[in-house]
């Protein structure tokens, strides 16, 4: 499944170069000087996501359908002839980027600003303990995300702040290039949202499969959004479910 879309984030000016050629949902090429493009993943399936469990800041590993899933990945990012691969340092993302990084001749970096959004008491439950066990909160956070906190948990907004400052210190290391860029469902709503200006009451609204790519074109004062939870190189593709970010 691919969405598309075109966006500045808030606050920019200017425009980001043309698209290339290639579909930048599956072909390859680099985008004009000046312009980083990013190939912005969510790591594959872990144990936990398997399990439906809640993940935030915890670190459990790849299941095998996880590990799959990276590998696919790997050769989607090899033909979009990537110059680096960046991961978040928990370890279902860092054993995605560690594939896709041997397959493409390089070595991942990690950067602790692409850890996922903390969940606090919520990491290791299941949808269905929380939904039990926190059941007055759960539909206000789901609601109002910006604004409810779940107990113990990162401010979406202090996310935010981080995960935008790794990203532009990402593309200003890489001025017309293609990069990789393995991170989490929470981490690449928030990229997302930031770029096209929207609220951050939209977190959820985002669908964020295991193994997606979004395509995003960074340049210094705008971004530009070409794909959105784009799953085409999976096989077989993962199960639609619910956008919680598990």
């Amino acid at each position: 499944m691919v969405d598309r879309a075109e966006a500045r984030p808030r606050g920019g000016a200017g425009r980001a170069g043309p698209r290339d050629a290639a579909d930048p949902a599956g072909g390859s090429g680099c985008p004009v000087p000046d312009v980083t493009r990013l190939y912005l993943v969510r790591h594959g399936e872990s144990v936990w996501s398997a399990q439906h469990r809640w993940q935030g800041a915890a670190d459990p590993p790849l299941s095998e359908a996880g590990a799959q899933q990276a590998r696919h990945l790997a050769g989607r990012l090899r033909a979009a002839r990537v110059a680096a691969v960046y991961t978040s340092p928990l370890r279902r993302a860092a054993q995605t980027a560690r594939i896709v990084a041997a397959a493409c001749g390089l070595a991942p970096r990690v950067v602790d600003g692409l850890r996922e959004v903390g969940f606090g008491e919520w990491e290791g439950l299941t949808a269905e303990e929380v939904e039990r066990r926190y059941a007055s909160l759960l539909p206000r956070r789901q609601a109002r995300p910006d604004l409810i906190r779940i107990p113990g948990g990162e401010p979406l907004e202090q996310a935010r702040q981080r995960v935008m400052e790794a990203v532009a210190g990402i593309a200003r290391a890489h001025p017309g290039a293609a990069v990789a860029v393995v991170a989490h469902g929470g981490v690449n709503r928030l990229v997302l949202l930031t770029l096209l200006g929207a609220p951050l009451a939209s977190y959820s609204r985002f669908q964020q499969a295991p193994g997606c790519v979004n395509v995003v074109d960074i340049a210094e004062r705008s971004g530009r959004i070409l794909a959105i939870n784009d799953t085409d190189h999976l096989e077989p593709p993962p199960a639609v479910r619910p956008a919680a970010p598990l």
